[in-house]
């Protein structure tokens, strides 16, 4: 048995596929924002609605997981999104590793069109390949036993930031990764939602692991200086990076071949996301000065 906890305000074609997934001893969790949200009278019979309410201090995703594990009902504990589109078995698949793991997790790959491609490979290189290699969980799809950590801490901490998986991943050691099947997610490729995209993802960086962040822009700012004084080895070695992580995960697409500039715009990236005053997640904007330093804007 587990306790699916699925936030969301609406009902989607995603969130029909968990439904089909359930075993007979699953529980769904729908979590919404309130009683008038689409989904409170849109939901099947077989998921329980909880009503979250507004969130303060945190993130509207990280409020809603907290209130869902609260009204969990079983020790194994699933998360998964409204956008992903799930298979059969995949609720088997997580929860049998979490019998012998402190946690299993999906690996996410975003693809997306438009300007979302320039930054694709550098994603895919730096932060999905961490995924993978077990240093992280995804809030989009994960597992985990919640009598192996400190759930009254968790739970304290869970409402006063933003980065719900970055800090499961802080209370969970032992991190199985499912990376004989990557989560493939479509996002938006229109300017404004990539930078709000990158400015979360930069940030949750940035406040969970300051010093490697630091590390790494000083990293990726030699690289772009060597890269723009010698092209051709440049391109060389960023596509060889970039074609070395697409294989690793099993990914074939043909945004490997701008692994070059993606990989020259990742201290743009970085300081972008650390100067920025704000971002867009939700249909709210935060304001996020600290890992534990969350203010809800609008």
């Amino acid at each position: 048995m587990a306790s699916v906890i699925l936030p969301t305000n609406r009902w989607t074609d995603a969130a029909e596929s968990v439904i089909k997934d359930l075993r007979d001893s699953d529980e769904l969790l729908i979590v919404c924002d309130s009683s008038t949200a689409p989904v409170a009278d849109e939901a099947p019979n077989q998921a329980t609605v909880v009503i979250a309410g507004e969130p303060t201090g945190c993130s509207g995703k990280a409020h809603a997981l907290a209130t869902g594990m609260e009204h969990a009902t079983d020790d194994i504990i699933v998360w998964t999104d409204d956008d992903v589109h799930r298979e059969a078995g995949w609720i088997e698949t997580l929860t049998s590793k979490v019998q012998t793991h402190d946690a299993a997790t999906e690996v996410p790959v975003y693809t997306g069109s438009g300007l979302w491609q320039l930054f694709e490979p550098a994603l895919i290189i730096a932060g999905t390949s961490g995924t993978a290699s077990g240093r992280y969980v995804w809030g989009g799809g994960v597992a985990f036993d919640r009598t192996k950590l400190d759930e009254t801490a968790f739970l304290r901490d869970l409402r006063r930031t933003v980065g719900d998986d970055s800090l499961l991943s802080e209370y969970v050691d032992d991190i199985w990764a499912e990376t004989d099947h990557c989560r493939h997610l479509e996002v938006d490729g229109s300017p404004e939602a990539v930078y709000h995209r990158l400015v979360r993802f930069g940030k949750t960086s940035w406040r969970f692991e300051p010093l490697q962040t630091s590390i790494l822009l000083g990293m990726s700012l030699a690289f772009s200086a060597g890269a723009l004084m010698f092209p051709i080895v440049g391109v060389i070695v960023a596509t060889v990076l970039g074609g070395l992580a697409y294989w690793k995960l099993g990914i074939t697409r043909a945004s490997v071949l701008l692994s070059y500039p993606s990989l020259l715009l990742v201290p743009v990236f970085l300081i972008l996301a650390l100067v920025a005053p704000s971002f867009e997640w939700g249909g709210r904007t935060y304001k996020w000065s600290g890992k534990f330093d969350v203010q809800v804007v609008s």
